[in-house]
Formats: C-alpha cells, sequence, structure tokens
C-alpha cells in the first residue's frame, strides 16, 4: 500500500453546486537544472443538476411521456385526440388503471417537459482565486 503525502484533501459534496478544491499545485525543481520555482493555487467550482439520479420514471411512465411528448410536438395533436388514442391503444393510469383522460395528459405533458429543462440546464465553471508564484533560485 502506498502513502501519499501532502496531498490536500477533495471533500465530497453531494448538493447542486459540486465544488472540487485543489489548493496547492507546485513544481518543485530540485536536483534539476531548472533556476525556478512555480507554485500555483486556485478554486474550481463545477456545478452541475447532474448529481443525483436522473429519472424516476418506470419503463411505462417514460414510454407515455415520450409518446404523449412525439403526438404533441411532432404531430401537433391536441390533447383530446391524445387521449383518444391512447385509449385505442390500450394505455391507462399508472396507479389507478382508468382510461387516460385530456387533463391527465396534459399534466403528462407539461410536468415531463418541466423535468427535462431542469435536468438539461448548463451551469458555467468558474475559477477563482488563481495565484501563482514564480520563483527565482540565486
Amino acid at each position: 500500500m502506498w502513502l501519499i503525502r501532502n496531498q490536500p484533501k477533495i471533500p465530497h459534496y453531494s448538493t447542486v453546486t459540486d465544488c472540487f478544491r485543489f489548493d496547492v499545485l507546485s513544481s518543485n525543481n530540485f536536483g534539476k537544472d531548472i533556476d525556478y520555482n512555480l507554485d500555483l493555487s486556485f478554486k474550481l467550482i463545477i456545478r452541475s443538476s447532474k448529481l443525483t439520479k436522473l429519472y424516476h420514471y418506470n419503463t411505462y411512465q417514460t414510454k407515455l411521456y415520450r409518446m404523449v411528448k412525439f403526438l404533441k410536438e411532432q404531430k401537433g395533436l391536441g390533447y383530446r385526440r391524445i387521449s383518444h388514442i391512447l385509449f385505442t391503444k390500450g394505455y391507462r393510469t399508472v396507479r389507478s388503471k382508468k382510461p387516460i383522460m385530456n387533463n391527465y395528459v396534459y399534466s403528462i405533458y407539461s410536468k415531463g417537459k418541466i423535468r427535462e429543462n431542469r435536468i438539461n440546464r448548463s451551469f458555467d465553471s468558474k475559477i477563482e482565486n488563481l495565484n501563482y508564484i514564480f520563483k527565482y533560485s540565486n
């Protein structure tokens, strides 16, 4: 087993803001014919919305949402027509197994779009507290 000394510990964050901090990265040129040393430190902040389980839908719910989304966006159908199509294909509600009504189709579509927008949003990474020390040795 190898021991690595003086390595900064990186904490584990389970929140939406995931922060990795590398406090000191240094290049010491001992024993070489180079007459300088460079010490570099910075803080890198990475935010992501994909730190937890992305999809809490089961396979039936995912299939149902994809079909509603396809019929709404690609075919341009209304919620009543989508409800009728799902009824003729044999789809039922997830919990009570009743026929899917137009208000339920609207709920599936709108909540699915909110979920997609939340999961697929992007954040900018930041580098803060950038410090460097360039030393010449005489």
